[in-house]
């Protein structure tokens, strides 16, 4: 045959297709003559073969990859993770707030010198780890060098005293220095703050025994500090090349970065 003769044949083919599909696609609304279903039968099993494998991909993609097919519905539902994940750490910092509340309302009730507690509103930028701020001031009662305590130890002593907030020199600091004693010995020395985390006591002669993990505690001496609150204890002591005193650290009772709230005691 022709090449000529083979394009139109295949040409009038494709035509006939068209015009069948046309006719079936409105049999619906205008009728069809029945006869011709024999012709777009072949047809129809390709349309319905295609749907069918289009619905199975679809279903596939769906079980395979949930997120396509269910977007909305996942998007809501961590949305929903992350508002109870935000409630729960409300709750947990909450019921924190709340356990540290009632150690200083125990230490408040066995005290007959406590003023007030505070919450710590601001640490001083120019000295980060050493000075905090405090939320009450004159109104209540605080004044100069009164001390500031929590249910594991002392913090510090209040240093500048404005009419509704203070501001509280932390034991760790430079110019900070507590009378201490040494629990468990007839031992007195200095605390003296270091400008880090820890502090040292000073003027304990090299003879002395001081072991590691000693509590040491406030003596009262300095006319500052009430007697008997827990400091710290002994990390590490150096002997040698100290002339004639040793170098004793303490590491502070209570961790001075994570203090929320206060009591303040008057000598």
């Amino acid at each position: 045959m022709p090449l000529k003769k083979r394009f139109l044949a295949f040409l009038f083919i494709v035509l006939l297709i068209v015009i069948l599909l046309t006719y079936q696609g409105i049999k619906g609304s205008a009728g069809f003559y029945p006869a011709f279903d024999f012709l777009i039968f072949p047809l129809k099993g390709v349309e319905l073969a295609g749907s069918s494998m289009s619905s199975g991909i679809k279903n596939l993609f769906e079980r395979y990859f949930p997120g396509s097919g269910r977007a909305d519905e996942i998007r809501n539902l961590r949305e929903k993770i992350r508002e109870l994940e935000q409630e729960r750490n409300k709750f947990a910092e909450t019921q924190a707030e709340n356990e540290r509340l009632r150690d200083l309302l125990e230490l408040k009730s066995g005290r007959q010198d406590y003023v007030a507690t505070a919450g710590v509103i601001a640490r001083d930028p120019a000295n980060w780890f050493q000075i905090l701020w405090i939320n009450k001031g004159s109104e209540k009662g605080i004044d100069k060098n009164m001390v500031a305590v929590t249910a594991s130890g002392i913090v510090g002593r209040v240093h500048r005293v404005l009419k509704d907030t203070a501001n509280i020199i932390q034991i760790t600091d430079v110019n900070s220095s507590v009378a201490v004693r040494f629990q468990s010995l007839n031992l007195e020395g200095i605390l003296e703050g270091k400008g880090t985390d820890r502090c040292i006591v000073k003027y304990v002669p090299q003879e002395e025994e001081v072991s590691i993990g000693e509590i040491v505690v406030t003596s009262g001496l300095d006319g500052i500090y009430p007697e008997g609150l827990q400091a710290g204890y002994v990390s590490k002591v150096i002997k040698k090349g100290y002339g004639l005193f040793q170098y004793i650290e303490v590491i502070p009772m209570q961790n001075l970065n994570k203090v929320r709230e206060v009591s303040i005691l008057k000598r």
